[in-house]
């Protein structure tokens, strides 16, 4: 009854999501509060934007409350799990946290701890395993090991963090890899046989995508030597296998290789677009909806439609930072997933 109940649900929501049309309109929107408003009328957004005065909403809190919804919506769905807070919810949180932490090292970093504080999402303070507080009163990523000494993350992050020359790029690579291995830990509490693999092939078709996506960016920007680029990659894999990345990256413009990558390692799909996080993103989209529609399992529908949801609010993340900025819409729409 609880699976069913589950997929039924998450079905409905999905049903639910923003259309291409939606999205035309908010692209044109001239303000981020006409955006508010907009959401103000669609049922996902409606309860958490009601009362938002328009007039004064600024980007910072329109995003705020669009998590807020995602996390509502997500969390009653989840209630009627059968594996309860121990199972596909739980790496749902643990990934909130990880992308939290990495935030607050960017934080240290930057020495922008009272950003950190005021984005932080007080709604998930009784789900993870570290005081944001404390985290945002961290002055060094000493003071940072001292604060999580008692978390999972203790052991892969400490020496990091307490090095005199702490490498940024391998703290967040160390996160990710700590993330993965809760939700493959969970996953094989949660599930078996076919659906164990299927739900750990979701999380491979991502890092296959960050990888690419880490070799291209510090290629691009960084011209960093293979074996440095190696050491931020993510341990695990798909399709995408660390032969490939070596031989493109001895190539003397690895660009176009890597480029390609995206299409004949990762997506195997028409590119539908000159942007590879794009045609990522967008066989991500469909995939999701896919399995959404034709799964009997409460674990994989959950999974499928935290991902749709990712993807919409990542997408009016892009719309609210373009207006905000004065971008073209059409600019902005290159970005955007639609259905």
């Amino acid at each position: 009854m609880a699976n069913n109940a589950v997929t039924a649900k998450s079905r409905a929501i999905s049903g639910k999501l923003l259309t291409r049309d939606d999205y035309t309109s908010l692209l044109h929107k001239n303000s981020v509060g006409a955006v508010a408003g907009a959401l103000k009328t669609r049922p996902l957004y409606a309860e958490a934007f009601a009362d938002i005065n328009e007039a004064a909403i600024h980007r910072a809190q329109a995003e705020q409350l669009i998590e807020r919804s995602v996390f509502d919506t997500y969390m009653r769905v989840s209630k009627f799990s059968a594996s309860g807070k121990n199972g596909i919810m739980s790496f749902y949180i643990k990934r909130i946290e990880s992308e939290q932490l990495i935030k607050a090292v960017a934080a240290v970093v930057s020495g922008s701890q009272e950003s950190f504080m005021f984005s932080f999402p007080e709604y998930v303070t009784e789900h993870i395993c570290f005081d944001p507080i404390q985290v945002a009163g961290a002055k060094s990523l000493s003071a940072l090991a001292d604060i999580i000494s008692g978390t999972p993350y203790r052991r892969p992050l400490e020496e990091m963090l307490r090095a005199d020359s702490p490498d940024i790029n391998r703290i967040i690579t160390a996160i990710n890899v700590c993330y993965i291995k809760c939700a493959f830990t969970r996953i094989n509490e949660c599930a078996s046989g076919k659906e164990r693999q299927l739900l750990k092939d979701f999380f491979l078709r991502k890092t296959d995508a960050d990888n690419l996506l880490m070799c291209l960016r510090t290629v691009s920007a960084f011209r960093l030597e293979p074996e440095r680029i190696n050491e931020l990659l993510i341990p695990y894999h798909k399709r995408l296998r660390q032969r490939k990345i070596d031989e493109a990256l001895k190539l003397s413009d690895p660009v176009p290789t890597l480029t390609e990558m995206f299409v004949t390692e990762r997506i195997a799909t028409a590119r539908v677009s000159d942007i590879p996080e794009v045609n990522v993103n967008a066989s991500d989209y469909r995939y999701f909806r896919h399995r959404l529609a034709v799964s009997g399992s409460e674990t994989e529908a959950l999974y499928s439609l935290m991902m749709l949801l990712k993807t919409e609010s990542t997408n009016l993340f892009r719309i609210i930072e373009g207006i905000r900025y004065g971008l073209p819409p059409e600019e902005t729409e290159k970005y955007i997933i639609m259905q």
